[in-house]
């Protein structure tokens, strides 16, 4: 097995690196600006001028795509919009075009995707991978991210997983809401009855590695805990979690759509996503619970 990383330097291609570094798997990247963060080749490409150095190819046998623009990184402009869904498309085309022009052989590609498939909405629902997917510039976002991926299905065996929200103490969403918290601002998001489906940064390499190593694996699996929290929940256990009390109210929705727009659509809203699929793969949440989760993560 050798396998190239595509958002290599992101939180979850970072933690997949060292994973398979530490099985002995060789692994190379695929970056924008040539670094060694890592300690691992990279090589360079640019969607946006249509270049790939093709000897990232090179002996490899599996693909894991986790390239594009932060989704809540910046406002949603319609520049902003256009560079969030390209930098997954487009890049994904790249790839499969050079694979094609040098009849390259792979076996597996990984491709991320989201629970915002089903939408920026809120409702009582459980959503499966069955379900489809809502009227929206997030779920389209995830429609042509996984349609893109599914184009690799004529070469190769495909996985796409919807990924919630990934904890990590240092990296992501967990650090910026318990930031506030420690300092006495933090609070819910508008109601707070939003569901917020996440899922450990352990538990999530595991199931690349599941997806690795498995051939039976193939189409989409939403990638998130069993537990259903929400904002207010969420928000709450974070701060008991950490020794401190919740004291303002909850932060109206008026305040992020101003501050936000669009964007603030993401953190207002929320599904339940089941996790019952891949769970039928054999495959092992080590973090079903918020609470252990948390408990692991600021031990």
């Amino acid at each position: 097995m050798k396998v190239l990383i595509t958002g290599g330097s992101g939180l979850i291609g970072t933690a997949l690196t060292q994973f398979l570094l530490n099985k002995n798997v060789p692994v190379v990247h695929l970056t924008r600006y040539r670094n060694s963060k890592n300690d691992v080749k990279t090589y360079e490409w640019d969607w946006e001028k249509s270049y790939i150095d093709e000897n990232c190819f090179n002996n490899v046998t599996h693909i894991v795509h986790l390239a594009g623009a932060g989704i809540a990184d910046k406002a949603w402009t319609t520049k902003r919009k256009n560079t969030i869904v390209k930098s997954r498309v487009l890049t994904s085309r790249l790839i499969l075009n050079a694979i094609k022009k040098n009849n390259i052989k792979i076996q597996t590609f990984i491709s991320a995707s989201g629970i915002g498939y089903y939408g920026a909405i809120t409702n009582e629902k459980i959503y499966t991978e069955l379900d489809k997917s809502n009227n929206d510039f997030i779920s389209d976002c995830c429609i042509q991210w996984e349609n893109s991926a599914d184009h690799f299905n004529d070469i190769c065996r495909v996985v796409k997983f919807r990924l919630g929200i990934v904890l990590n103490k240092n990296e992501g969403v967990l650090p910026k809401i318990s930031r506030m918290i420690q300092k006495g601002t933090g609070s819910p998001l508008g109601n707070g009855i939003q569901y917020m489906p996440w899922i450990h940064l352990e538990d999530a390499i595991m199931l690349f590695w599941h997806a690795l190593t498995d051939d039976k694996l193939k189409g989409t699996y939403n990638a998130v805990a069993s537990e259903h929290v929400n904002n207010r929940h969420f928000t709450h256990k974070i701060a008991t979690t950490l020794n401190k009390k919740i004291r303002l109210p909850n932060l109206p929705s008026f305040v992020l759509k101003f501050i936000y727009g669009e964007l603030a659509d993401i953190l207002l809203n929320g599904v339940k996503v089941s996790n019952e699929k891949v769970i039928q793969t054999n495959f092992q949440f080590k973090f079903d619970k918020l609470e252990d989760a948390l408990v692991e993560i600021y031990k």
